[in-house]
């Protein structure tokens, strides 16, 4: 085939506007794909944060099972 040659702009219009319409189409699934990778960066990244936020900080010391009364425990007691 020869470049010289006449196309008929009607096959051009519609070649462009299919392959077009075929990039948009793989441009919206990519930018979606982008959005959801985001989405579970950020979640992830956010479980990781509280993991560590959750190792460094400091233990509370046990607590005592068998702790005895202390002095205003007995005052308000009664006896039976």
């Amino acid at each position: 085939m020869n470049n010289n040659e006449p196309v008929d702009v009607n096959v051009l219009v519609g070649i462009y506007n299919q392959k077009i319409a075929q990039l948009t189409n793989q441009n919206i699934l990519l930018e979606a794909k982008l959005q959801s990778l985001t989405k579970d960066f950020e979640t992830e990244k956010e479980q990781l944060l509280m993991q560590l936020m959750e190792f460094k900080s400091p233990q509370s010391p046990p607590t005592k099972k068998g702790r005895s009364k202390t002095e205003s425990e007995f005052t308000g007691a009664e006896v039976n």
